[in-house]
């Protein structure tokens, strides 16, 4: 995914913070239940009300980047004759997750507090 170049855009921003926080908003999706593409994409604008919305271009290559880091794992599965990749979250997965969200749970004070002018 590409960062738009207008840094006085809401959209420059939305994009860097979109790109971390998808991969955050997947490791939470898939903590609860297994699941494939599109399904995660709803769970996923669903359970960070909205802020992320991820497409094709967005979500596979972080379901990429997570998997090949060990953090999910994929396996092929068939239903009513169709071919899904469905994801798992990994124990390593699970570490990570504690860590980002401890991590997010440090900043988001930091940013609520720096946004009031």
């Amino acid at each position: 995914m590409s960062v738009p170049s207008n840094p006085t855009s809401p959209v420059y921003w939305r994009s860097l913070i979109n790109q971390s926080a998808i991969r955050f908003f997947i490791l939470r999706a898939l903590w609860d239940k297994d699941s494939y593409g599109y399904i995660l994409s709803r769970e996923i604008e669903e359970i960070s009300w909205g802020f992320c919305k991820p497409t094709e271009s967005t979500l596979y290559p972080a379901l990429n980047d997570l998997e090949k880091h060990g953090l999910i794992h994929s396996s092929q599965i068939s239903a009513n004759s169709r071919t899904r990749k469905m994801y798992h979250i990994t124990d390593t997965g699970k570490m990570a997750f504690r860590t980002a969200a401890k991590t997010w749970g440090e900043i988001i004070p930091a940013v609520r507090q720096s946004t009031t002018l």
